[in-house]
């Protein structure tokens, strides 16, 4: 081979220094990239770097949507959301040593019952199943900044002592010097063995004794260092005093979620309703196979406008991410790759509903109901159809029924007579003489009887071998339309009745809005106006007496308060029945909505002669007939009283006072005010009450007054309505002892 070709030594030598060079070079250059970056990891960026290293995981979370508040006519909010925080235990990572540590810290901190931290104690040594890991619930409802009993917020004001039974789990305060509730000034009466004593009014329990009056045990001692100025009950802050204990409990973690909360409480529950968890029926999905629109979370709204309005409200359900750091759950911060590679659903909050209810005419109506066991108040503008007041008693604590609903409540509601969930004011029951608008718009629409046409009251009319009734023994004499209206004369209605029959009866008060829904939002009932088929279908005979009764609104024709109130307002509006509507406005994203109502304004037919000699009668109802007592002093109203036979047998084991009230009549009271220019309705029932006009006119009065002190009083045409100016108020300070003892709990501030 040509000598020229071949490569020396140095050569070599040259190659390889220049390859090491070029590989010292690569990695010189990376040592100083990677301390670069641990430069920029330790040190730049090491704070950052820091709390990453403390995530034990990230994931994707159901994010529930705000549901959405409910405000009254002023901006009174009725119904909100609150934070409602629980306990829960990761059952499967605990270990049995740990068993016993972990109930007696609970035990210390929360004050468990000795059956509950039994109970703990066996929850968690039952048996683990690896392929499930539900959470174990200790507890819910821990108290954080808010009352647990009225939602006000707690103020730190010191250390209150207290002791607690770890046997019947009650709570006691010191006994105050005086024997005397420190927030009701009331009392306080021996409870237990006698040696306790408790509150009548907001069952506060006092004890100065080292045991408990109800099961002899010995009471532990401890101070709170919360106060609610409103309940005055006091409070330690559970969340917190858990969240600084967390470290001794890695096992355990603390929930919050958004709970349903009533300001107002009594006031109009049954018209707004409650919120409570999903069950297994509301699970089912839509279509067959399709899926459900809750989760195992959700709440759903069960009566009143929670439920009628509960997909509007509800909003629609979101998604974010959440980090676990040092066995906390929190939001992820700092961590915008991470999320923006999750994509987590945005939140829609529910949509806001104001109502046209106005709280203060409401909370004039419920004191103006202390007396009674049990009925309902309606108000209606009758320009406008709106609803200003709707109270039904006895009335029940909504946020009892969301979901913090317990035996003793569930119990004493079921058990009590004047069936608290029930809302009087759309339940249906006999209208009585209120009814005889209808017989007298027939008679005079069929030319069977003119204004001035009169009959004979003795005080009883025979037909058909029966003798029927006048409410007044001794009769009315001669009597014509408007003399028979004022005095409310069953004898002159009996007789119409007869010549019409049972079908024009019912023709007539369909046409004038009875036996038919409302319009309103929530659900309602109808009402019923029977015929001769319906009889002749449910008994299989029927009888021209029927007739009759019908047309004095006995027998089987049924109204509500609220249906009578819209006939009322139709007539004082010359015919034109309302719309009715409890919602003024929906805030969407585009601005408050127009008011809903379901149902818009119609005619009822009748004559102008007609409405004339009605409305002349319904004046001289309250100017001299049998409302004169209830007469306004400055403006002219016109109404009509009623006194429904509704005599019930007692079930054996009745109270005496039961027993009482069940064979006492229903009384009905409606009027519109003022006469020329109406501008409001109202209707009372008063169930088992006794007379119309000495039981439910009076209420209807106090209703009346006020509206009108508030609106002026003079018989002019109303100036159109401006915009309210929004206000928010706290706890309805006007709260009775009645309501309170239906729902069976008690109520801070109620007088007896």
């Amino acid at each position: 081979m040509n000598s020229r070709f071949q490569l020396g030594p140095s050569h070599d030598a040259r190659a390889f220094a220049t390859r090491n060079g070029v590989a010292l070079a690569v990695v010189v250059a990376g040592m100083m990239l990677l301390g670069a970056r641990l430069l920029l990891v330790q040190v730049v960026r090491g704070e950052r770097y820091e709390r990453f290293a403390t995530i034990e995981h990230v994931s994707k979370v159901r994010s529930t949507a705000p549901r959405g508040l409910i405000l009254g006519a002023n901006g009174d909010v009725m119904a909100r959301n609150i934070e409602s925080h629980r306990l829960e235990i990761l059952a499967h990572r605990v270990k049995k040593k740990r068993i016993p540590p972990i109930a007696k810290t609970l035990r210390r901190l929360l004050d468990l019952t000795d059956s509950e931290y039994k109970g703990l104690l066996a929850e968690l040594g039952k048996p683990k199943d690896p392929r499930r890991h539900k959470p174990l619930v200790v507890r819910r409802g821990l108290v954080s900044s808010h009352c647990p009993y009225d939602s006000h917020k707690l103020e730190l004001t010191g250390e209150h002592p207290y002791g607690f039974c770890p046997t019947c789990g009650r709570s006691y305060e010191q006994v105050p010097r005086r024997h005397t509730c420190p927030v009701h000034r009331r009392k306080l009466v021996p409870s237990g063995n006698g040696e306790g004593l408790h509150c009548p009014v907001c069952a506060r329990e006092f004890l100065d004794k080292p045991t408990c009056p109800y099961d002899d045990t010995l009471v532990r001692r401890g101070h709170h260092a919360l106060r609610c100025a409103m309940c005055g009950r006091t409070y330690n802050d559970e969340v917190a005093i858990l969240r600084s204990h967390l470290h001794e409990l890695p096992e355990a973690r603390i929930r919050t979620e958004i709970q349903r909360e009533y300001p107002y409480r009594y006031l109009a529950s049954h018209l707004l309703g409650y919120v409570s968890r999903v069950s297994a029926r509301d699970m089912r999905p839509f279509d067959e196979g399709g899926p459900s629109r809750y989760s195992l979370n959700d709440s759903v709204g069960r009566v009143g406008l929670e439920r009628a309005l509960d997909a509007m409200l509800r909003g629609i359900d979101g998604e974010q991410v959440m980090v676990r750091r040092r066995g906390l759950e929190e939001k992820a911060r700092n961590l915008d790759e991470l999320l923006a590679a999750m994509q987590p659903r945005q939140t829609v909050p529910g949509l806001n509903v104001k109502l046209t209810l106005d709280l203060d005419l409401q909370r004039t109506a419920k004191v103006a109901m202390a007396h009674v066991h049990s009925g309902a108040a309606v108000a209606l503008d009758i320009q406008t159809g709106r609803v200003l007041v709707m109270y039904s008693k006895p009335s029940f604590d909504p946020n009892a029924w969301s979901g913090r609903l317990t035996p003793e409540i569930k119990a004493r509601t079921d058990a009590s007579p004047y069936a608290p969930l029930l809302n009087k004011a759309l339940h249906a029951f006999p209208p009585a003489s209120t009814y005889k608008v209808v017989a007298s718009a027939a008679g005079l629409e069929e030319g069977l009887v003119t204004p001035k046409t009169t009959h004979w009251c003795p005080g009883y009319y025979e037909y058909g071998g029966r003798r029927f009734r006048c409410h007044k023994k001794s009769g009315h004499g001669e009597v014509d339309l408007a003399k028979a209206i004022e005095q409310s004369c069953d004898v002159y209605f009996y007789k119409v009745g007869e010549q019409l029959g049972i079908d024009r009866l019912a023709r007539y008060a369909r046409r004038m809005g009875f036996g038919e829904p409302t319009g309103i939002e929530v659900r309602e009932r109808s009402g019923h106006v029977p015929t001769k088929a319906w009889y002749m279908t449910r008994y299989g005979r029927y009888y021209p007496g029927f007739a009759l009764s019908t047309a004095v609104g006995q027998k089987d024709a049924t109204a509500t308060p609220l249906q009578v109130a819209r006939v009322y307002a139709g007539l004082a509006r010359d015919g034109v029945l309302p719309n009715v509507t409890v919602i003024d406005a929906l805030e969407t994203e585009r601005g408050p909505t127009p008011p809903m109502g379901r149902l818009g304004t119609r005619s009822m037919g009748l004559k102008r002669s007609t409405l004339r000699a009605i409305k002349q009668g319904l004046v001289q109802v309250v100017e001299s007939g049998t409302a004169r007592k209830s007469k306004l002093n400055d403006v002219p109203m016109a109404g009509k009283t009623g006194t429904a036979e509704a005599a019930q047998r007692a079930k054996p084991g009745t109270p005496p006072d039961v027993v009482r009230w069940l064979k006492d009549d229903h009384a009905w009271f409606v009027g519109y005010a003022p006469v020329k220019h109406p501008r409001i309705v109202v209707a009372v029932f008063v169930e088992h009450g006794g007379h119309g006009g000495h039981v439910a006119a009076p209420i209807a009065k106090r209703v009346l007054v006020r509206y009108f002190s508030k609106h002026g009083n003079s018989d002019t045409p109303p100036p159109p309505p401006s915009p309210p100016t929004p206000k928010v108020y706290g706890p309805d300070p006007a709260r009775d002892l009645g309501d309170s003892l239906a729902s069976g709990h008690a109520v801070p501030g109620a007088t007896p």
